[in-house]
């Protein structure tokens, strides 16, 4: 990629494309210095861009460079107040400053939420219903690992929606979730200077949906759901290997970024999986898993959640 990146500025040295191509390829090379400055310049000639303003912040922030970042995303943020990249990259610049800002945007304590849902109608208790979903999701899982532009490792995710296209267990269990939604945004304060709460609206719908199934070794890695408003995950399938606090295996995690940078207590709160319990928190909030160590698989069911 560099080399054709460098060939067609050679060329055109205006070409947007390629300077932010070249730019990017620095950041992979570990030029982060320089690869700012290349963004930098891309960004003089085209400032339209928010995704321009997201990848020149990472590099600002692999850089050792937080104000930088912060100047980027702040940017970035004013051609699009929602992009959730800007939002999840702006959090890592504040807390490599210290600013209690973080604290604000992220809302550990409060923002990430947890819900052990009721068993759905007909059946009298979650762990009947949970063991038929899970038997059932394992049998729309592909039989190849996921794709490498997924989060997972060592495990499977379904392809297209999950919700609405006549999974009959899936839909009684999605009126639970949507119970459970609408909780959690009719609590929500109401603040138009958050980029979390600004979007509360009582009507929503899903930005797309799946199931995930981890085994042995498998996880997530540390991402975010750029597509989103509230992402989420609920359990289906747990192992009992998970309940060690200790190792917290197999557990959800928030606030550890994709980047390496030198952050204090990377991770801010992690969740424990438990068969029927549905995890709701911001799209822009960094998150990922523990890797598992079981015999036996781990299945969830994830969607992203817009307002409407």
């Amino acid at each position: 990629m560099a080399e054709i990146c460098s060939t067609l500025l050679s060329r055109d040295p205006l070409d947007a494309a390629a300077g932010a191509g070249w730019a990017s390829s620095l950041a992979l090379m570990g030029r982060y210095g320089e690869a700012v400055s290349a963004f930098e310049a891309v960004i003089n000639r085209r400032s339209d861009d928010p995704t321009l303003f997201c990848s020149a912040a990472g590099a600002a922030l692999l850089a050792a460079d937080p104000q930088k970042a912060e100047y980027f995303c702040r940017a970035g943020l004013r051609l699009q107040p929602y992009d959730q990249a800007c939002l999840a990259f702006l959090g890592i610049a504040w807390r490599l400053q210290d600013d209690a800002q973080d604290q604000t945007l992220n809302g550990y304590d409060k923002l990430i939420q947890v819900f052990d849902l009721e068993p759905p109608d007909g059946f009298s208790d979650m762990d009947s219903f949970n063991a038929e979903l899970g038997a059932y999701l394992e049998r729309l899982h592909p039989q190849t690992d996921a794709y490498l532009e997924q989060s997972l490792r060592g495990g499977t995710q379904t392809e297209g929606t999950i919700f609405g296209v006549g999974h009959a267990l899936v839909e009684k269990l999605r009126v639970r979730i949507e119970q459970a939604i609408s909780r959690y945004i009719a609590d929500l304060p109401n603040d138009d200077q958050h980029p979390f709460m600004a979007r509360r609206a009582r009507n929503f719908r899903y930005a797309g949906a799946w199931s995930s199934l981890l085994r042995d070794k498998g996880f997530h890695v540390n991402h975010l759901h750029p597509q989103g408003w509230i992402s989420s995950c609920y359990y289906v399938t747990v192992p009992d290997e998970t309940k060690d606090p200790e190792t917290r295996n197999g557990w959800i995690k928030f606030g550890e970024p994709a980047l390496d940078v030198p952050l204090k207590n990377a991770i801010r709160r992690a969740v424990q999986p438990v068969p029927g319990r549905l995890v709701l928190f911001p799209s822009y909030m960094w998150h990922g898993t523990v890797p598992l160590r079981a015999p036996s698989p781990r299945t969830t069911i994830a969607f992203d959640v817009v307002p409407e």
